[in-house]
């Protein structure tokens, strides 16, 4: 479809509905569609299919301009147009239009005003973006998983992964980040590694490990990346000097599950600690039911309710073409 959308001013400009414009225009084009965006200085008619107009209709900071649209929706039929209310300070003449409206407050304020039937979509937003993610880490597409474990280490037995992994076969849906890569130079590493991928199989696991440092070395970059992506910091280590990932992670928010091991207890933050001997499966039990960690899953199922590549796929398409709206 060639689809042109309307607000007063567009990115690079900032603001909240110029975010979302571009965001949508750039959602729209990957579906394959033919977009513009244009303000009042660059509008003109074209074969377009559908015209999505931004507040321009209920925000009148031209009028002229407002009510000349609000003419176009009556005399061109032809084009498919979408009224979407972000604010409602103006609605004596309602365009005929789709409206579309970014909330339920939104839907009902604007109902009673004009009466007219009106759909709700949210304002989608790219998560990636807000947070910084490396291409590396949006590849992984850690959103949709169930659980995220990371464990920040390298190859040596003193990190305990295998006790990860057999905490992870309690944890159907979860994924367990690794992200080192063996030491070619150290034998035993190499060893450890062959050792834990034959574990990973045993239990089952395979699919949900992810040894990221396998193929290729991580980033500083992409380590802060996975930080914003892990629902939890798992370090069961047997030994260790001071644990820096700790310190990581309390500064990046994420909830901490580490061994009850000295270094540990000197240098955690809010951290839950477990003995060695702990069992997997009621270590993974308690992970499951940590408010924290909940909270960091929370926060990844928005990025799937609210990207707009589902928004538009799902809800705003089905507008843009007349077919069951949302």
């Amino acid at each position: 479809m060639l689809i042109a959308i309307l607000h007063y001013s567009k990115p690079p400009v900032i603001g909240g509905v110029e975010r979302v414009i571009g965001e949508q225009a750039a959602a729209l084009r990957q579906r394959g569609h033919e977009v513009e965006i244009l303000t009042k200085a660059e509008w003109r008619m074209a074969a377009w299919d559908a015209v999505i107009v931004h507040n321009v209709f209920t925000m009148p900071f031209d009028l002229v301009w407002t009510k000349k649209l609000i003419k176009l929706t009556r005399s061109r039929p032809d084009i498919r147009w979408i009224n979407w209310v972000h604010d409602v300070r103006w609605s004596e003449q309602v365009p005929q239009a789709v409206h579309v409206a970014v909330s339920e407050f939104r839907r009902l304020e604007y109902t009673q005003l004009t009466q007219q039937p009106v759909h709700v979509i949210p304002n989608g937003f790219d998560a990636s973006a807000v947070l910084g993610l490396t291409a590396r880490v949006r590849g992984l597409k850690l959103e949709h998983a169930g659980l995220v474990l990371l464990q920040p280490t390298r190859f040596v037995r003193r990190k305990n992964i295998e006790f990860g992994l057999r905490v992870l076969a309690e944890l159907p849906h979860a994924l367990y980040l690794v992200t080192a890569a063996p030491d070619p130079h150290q034998s035993d590493g190499m060893r450890y590694f062959r050792e834990l991928k034959q574990l990973a199989k045993e239990l089952g696991v395979t699919k949900r490990v992810c040894f990221l440092g396998e193929k290729a070395a991580l980033t500083d970059n992409d380590v802060r990346s996975l930080y914003h992506m892990a629902d939890v910091l798992f370090l069961p280590s047997t030994l260790e000097g001071y644990g820096l990932p700790l310190i990581e992670g309390a500064l990046h928010g994420v909830p901490v599950f580490c061994s009850s091991i000295p270094a540990h207890h000197e240098v955690a933050v809010g951290a839950t600690f477990f003995k060695l001997t702990a069992s997997p499966k009621n270590l993974a039990r308690k992970i499951k039911a940590n408010a924290a960690v909940q909270t960091r899953q929370s926060q990844r199922q928005m990025m799937v309710r609210l990207a707009w590549s589902r928004i538009v796929q799902e809800m705003l398409e089905p507008l843009l073409s007349g077919r069951k709206a949302p």
